[in-house]
C-alpha cells in the first residue's frame, strides 16, 4: 500500500474526507486534527514542516503524493510562517523524489482585476483585499519553488467545504453564529456566487490526481458544478431560522467562476456528485442536534467554572477565612503568657506562603500589616510617629519577608515540578513519535520485502520461473518459457525457434500472440548471417543498428556445440535498451536451456517407452500429452496446429510413408482408439494444402480432426 502525506492546515480533513483516502492509501497526517478516534490506515503525527522531526517522516515513508493545505482554505486567515512551511515541504519532496505535490488553495486567490498598460500589456493585478493577495502570493511561491526544485505541482482552487457534520469549517461558523447570536455576516454581495464542495467529492478528486501518471503541473477550479449565490444561501437559511439577521460586508468579488470543472474532468475524469446547497437545512438541523447533545447541565458547567476560573477566587476566600481565624485566635490568646513567645499572625503568613506561593503570601502579610496599623492607631500612635520611628517598621518587615520568602520557596519548587513535567512530556512525545516512526518502518520493511520478492527480476521471480520450467516435455517448456519471459521481461514480442541438425532452417515453435500472424513459420539462417554468427559464439545479439527484418535481441540455446533453439525478442521499448535488460534476457535463456536439455535427455532415455518398436509412432499416452500442450498453445494464441486421422492403421507402413515428407517438429502418434494421427505444429488449414499433396502422393488417406479419439 502506497503512502500519502497531508500537512499544513490539516484540521479541514475530517473523518468524512480521510476514510475514502485511507481505503486506497496509508495516510500520514502531520499536523493538528479534531479527530477523536483512530481511523484505519491513518497515522497522525503532531508535527509540522517547521520542525526537525517532520523530515524524518520522508526517511521512513515513501510518499507517492503530498497534500499541502493552505491556511487560507475555507475562509481561513493563513498559517503562521506558512511560506516557510511550504518551502520546507517542497524541499523534502524534492529530496525524497515525491511524484506529486497537491496544493489546496482557495478561489479567493483569483479575486483580482488585471491592470493594463498603454500597449495593452498586463502590468499587474489589483486585489480588493489583503486576504486574496496573500493567498495568491502563496500560490506564486509554490509555483516558483516547484519549478526550481523540479517537483510536479497541482494547485486546486477550492470554494467552501461542507460535509455531513459541519463544525469547524466556514459553514460551521455560520451555524454557530445562527445558534448563539442569531446574526450572520456574509463577505460579499447577495448576487455574488457562493459554492460548497463536498468532502466526499474532494477525496475522490485527490484520489484521481494521485493515481494519474500522465498529467503535468497545473492549476484548476475545483467547483461543485452547481451555480448559486449568497442570496440563495440566505433563502435556505431563513427557511430554517426565519428570524435570523443576515448582513453583507459587500467585499468585491471579481472571481472568474467556471460553471463546471471541465478542466478537471478532461485531465482526471473528475465528476462532482454531491449538491451540498440542497442539504444546508439538513446540515443545520444535524448541527443543532450535535450542539444540544453536547450541552451540559448547569451544575456541571458551574463546577467546571469553579475548578477553572473560580479557582483563584477560592484561594482568596481561603486566605481571608484563615486570616479571620488567625485574628480570632490572636485576640483570645493575647493575654496568655505562653503566646508571648509565639506569633499566631506570623504563623498564618508562613502557612499561606508555603501553601499558595509568593502572591498569596504577600497578600496575607499585607492583611496582617493592616491589622498592625489599626492596633497602633488604637494605642494612640499617630501615622507620623509610626513612619518616622524605624523601630516600628520591624514587625512589618518581618511579616513581608516571611510571606515573600516562604512564597518564593513554594513557587520555586512548583516551577521545578512544572519544568520536570514539561520535560517528561517532551521526552514522552519524542518517544511516542519515534515509536510510531519505528512501527511505520517495520511495516514498510515487511511491505518492501513482499515487493522485492515479487519484483520482475528478483530472486523470487527467478525461482518461480525455475519451478515452472521443470517439465519432461520439450513442448511444455516452450509454452512455459514464453509465459515466463513475457512476464519478467514485460515484453510481448518473443519467439522461440527450433533449429534442424544441419543448421539451415529455424522452425517457429511458439511466439507471442501479437507475433503469430506477423512471423513466418520457418526462417533460413543464411538470411541472418550476422545474428547467427554472434549467437553461435554464445553471445546475445543486439540490433544496435535498428535494421529492419531483424529482431532487437536474440540468444541461442545449445546442446553441446550445436545450437538447438533460437530465442528472439522482435521489438523492445526505449527503456529496454540497456545492459541490465540484456543480462536478464541472457539469464532466462539459460534457464530455458537447462530445462530443455534435461527434457531432451529424459526423452532419449525413455525412447523405448515413447515410440512403438521399429517405428516413429508415439504411444497414445505421450501423444495425448503433446496434443494437449498444442491445444493450450492454440488457446493462448501463441501457436497453431493441424491434426490428421489416417484411415490406414498399419504403423510401419504409415511411418515409412511419412519419412522425408514431414518436418522434424511434427509428430506421428497412436490414439487410444487404435487409429493413427499426425500432429502438424505451427500450421493452419489455410496452409495445409501444401502438405496435403505430399500425403496423397504417398498413398495415405486421412481426414482432418480436432482431437484424438
Amino acid at each position: 500500500m502506497a503512502d500519502i502525506l497531508i500537512t499544513g492546515k490539516t484540521e479541514i480533513f475530517t473523518r468524512e474526507a480521510l476514510l475514502p483516502l485511507a481505503e486506497e492509501y496509508r495516510v500520514i497526517l502531520a499536523g493538528e486534527t479534531y479527530l477523536t478516534e483512530k481511523l484505519p490506515n491513518v497515522q497522525i503525527y503532531h508535527t509540522d514542516p517547521a520542525e526537525e522531526k517532520f523530515g524524518q517522516l520522508f526517511d521512513v515513508y515513501s510518499f507517492q503524493a503530498v497534500y499541502f493545505v493552505s491556511g487560507y482554505v475555507d475562509g481561513g486567515e493563513g498559517l503562521y510562517g506558512e511560506d516557510r512551511k511550504l518551502e520546507q515541504t517542497l524541499l523534502e519532496c524534492s529530496r525524497s523524489k515525491v511524484e506529486k505535490l497537491v496544493l489546496l488553495s482557495t478561489v479567493e486567490s483569483q479575486n483580482y482585476v488585471k491592470n493594463y498598460g498603454k500597449s495593452g500589456i498586463v502590468t499587474g493585478k489589483d486585489y480588493p483585499n489583503g486576504y486574496s493577495f496573500r493567498a495568491a502570493q502563496m500560490e506564486e511561491l509554490c509555483t516558483y519553488f516547484a519549478k526550481k526544485m523540479k517537483v510536479q505541482t497541482v494547485i486546486l482552487w477550492l470554494p467552501y467545504l461542507a460535509g455531513k457534520l459541519n463544525d469547524k469549517n466556514f459553514l460551521g461558523t455560520i451555524f454557530h453564529h445562527m445558534y448563539e447570536k442569531n446574526k450572520i455576516f456574509f463577505p460579499h454581495h447577495a448576487e455574488d456566487r457562493v459554492d460548497f464542495l463536498a468532502y466526499s467529492d474532494l477525496a475522490e478528486l485527490l484520489l484521481r490526481i494521485t493515481e494519474e501518471t500522465e498529467d503535468e503541473s497545473g492549476s484548476y477550479f475545483a467547483v461543485s458544478g452547481y451555480r448559486h449565490t449568497y442570496g440563495d444561501l440566505e433563502e435556505l437559511l431563513r427557511l430554517t431560522v426565519p428570524d435570523a439577521q443576515i448582513c453583507y460586508e459587500n467585499f468585491a468579488d471579481t472571481i472568474a467562476w467556471p460553471d463546471y470543472p471541465l478542466e478537471l474532468r478532461r485531465t482526471y475524469g473528475f465528476v462532482p456528485v454531491v449538491h451540498m446547497m440542497e442539504d444546508v437545512g439538513v446540515c443545520y438541523r444535524r448541527f443543532i442536534r450535535e450542539v444540544l447533545a453536547g450541552n451540559r447541565k448547569l451544575s456541571s458547567r458551574l463546577a467546571e467554572w469553579l475548578l477553572g476560573k473560580g479557582k483563584g477566587l477560592l484561594q482568596y476566600l481561603e486566605v481571608f477565612v484563615l486570616f479571620l481565624l488567625a485574628e480570632l485566635i490572636s485576640s483570645y490568646t493575647s493575654e496568655a503568657v505562653y503566646f508571648e513567645f509565639a506569633d499566631v499572625r506570623l504563623m498564618y503568613i508562613v502557612i499561606v506562603g508555603t501553601i499558595h506561593g509568593m502572591k498569596m503570601g504577600i497578600v496575607a502579610a499585607l492583611l496582617e500589616c493592616i491589622v498592625l496599623v489599626w492596633q497602633y492607631a488604637l494605642m494612640g500612635m499617630s501615622g507620623t510617629l509610626l513612619f518616622y520611628n524605624i523601630e516600628n517598621w520591624i514587625p512589618f518587615a518581618i511579616y513581608l519577608m516571611a510571606g515573600s520568602i516562604t512564597g518564593y520557596i513554594r513557587n520555586k519548587k512548583e516551577e521545578e515540578i512544572q519544568f520536570s513535567k514539561k520535560e517528561y512530556a517532551l521526552l514522552r512525545n519524542k518517544y511516542i513519535f519515534l515509536n510510531d516512526v519505528y512501527k511505520g518502518a517495520i511495516e514498510n520493511k515487511g511491505e518492501y520485502k513482499r515487493q522485492i520478492l515479487g519484483f520482475k527480476d528478483s530472486f523470487g521471480k527467478i525461482f518461480d520461473a525455475v519451478q515452472k520450467l521443470d517439465s519432461q516435455l520439450p513442448e511444455s517448456i516452450f509454452l512455459e518459457g514464453l509465459k515466463v519471459m513475457e512476464d519478467i521481461l514485460e515484453n510481448h514480442s518473443i519467439a522461440i525457434y527450433t533449429l534442424d541438425k544441419w543448421q539451415k532452417f529455424g522452425r517457429l515453435a511458439v511466439c507471442s500472440n501479437s507475433q503469430l500472424l506477423r512471423l513466418t513459420k520457418s526462417i533460413k539462417l543464411s538470411d541472418y548471417q550476422e545474428l547467427y554468427a554472434q549467437t553461435l559464439k554464445g553471445e546475445v545479439f543486439k540490433n544496435t543498428k535498428l535494421e529492419e527484418g531483424l529482431p532487437m535481441y536474440a540468444c541461442g540455446v545449445f546442446r553441446g556445440d550445436m545450437m538447438v533453439l533460437l530465442i528472439t525478442i522482435q521489438e523492445a521499448g526505449v527503456e529496454q535498451y540497456n545492459m541490465h535488460y540484456m543480462n536478464i534476457f541472457r539469464i532466462l535463456c539459460g534457464l530455458v536451456q537447462t530445462s530443455f536439455l534435461r527434457a531432451l535427455d529424459y526423452e532419449e532415455l525413455q525412447a523405448e517407452d515413447i515410440y512403438f518398436p521399429d517405428t516413429q509412432v508415439v504411444y497414445p499416452e505421450r501423444f495425448r500429452q503433446l496434443v494437449n500442450i498444442q491445444s493450450d498453445m492454440k488457446e493462448a494464441g501463441v501457436a497453431d496446429f493441424v491434426l490428421l486421422r489416417f484411415e490406414q492403421t498399419d504403423k510401419k507402413f504409415v511411418s515409412e510413408a511419412l519419412a522425408g515428407t514431414i518436418r522434424a517438429t511434427d509428430t506421428l502418434g497412436a490414439g487410444e482408439d487404435g487409429r493413427l494421427y499426425l500432429l502438424l505444429v505451427q500450421m493452419n488449414r489455410a496452409s495445409f494444402p501444401v502438405v496435403e499433396k505430399r500425403l496423397v502422393a504417398n498413398g495415405l488417406n486421412f481426414e482432418l480432426t480436432e482431437e484424438v479419439g
